[in-house]
């Protein structure tokens, strides 16, 4: 039924499949997520950061006051 030579090759393969799923869960998998983070920036580099300013009259916070215009029509 079970020769000693089948139930070598099942703990390989089950040794196998063990470590890759974990080789791929501690680099690829981490690599993939980070390169979907970046994607969301659209050419901009991840580490820069952008200074918001308050809009005097509606209080929200936009990067550029000048391009701005408040919805409540002031």
């Amino acid at each position: 039924m079970f020769s000693p030579t089948k139930i070598i090759f099942i703990v390989v393969a089950i040794a196998l499949v063990y470590f890759g799923h974990k080789f791929y869960r501690s680099t690829i998998a981490p690599n993939l997520q980070k390169n979907k983070k970046n994607a969301e920036f659209k050419g901009r580099s991840s580490d820069k950061m952008l200074d918001l300013e308050e809009c005097p009259d509606c209080g929200s916070f936009v990067a550029d006051l000048s391009e701005h215009r408040c919805k409540s029509g002031k």
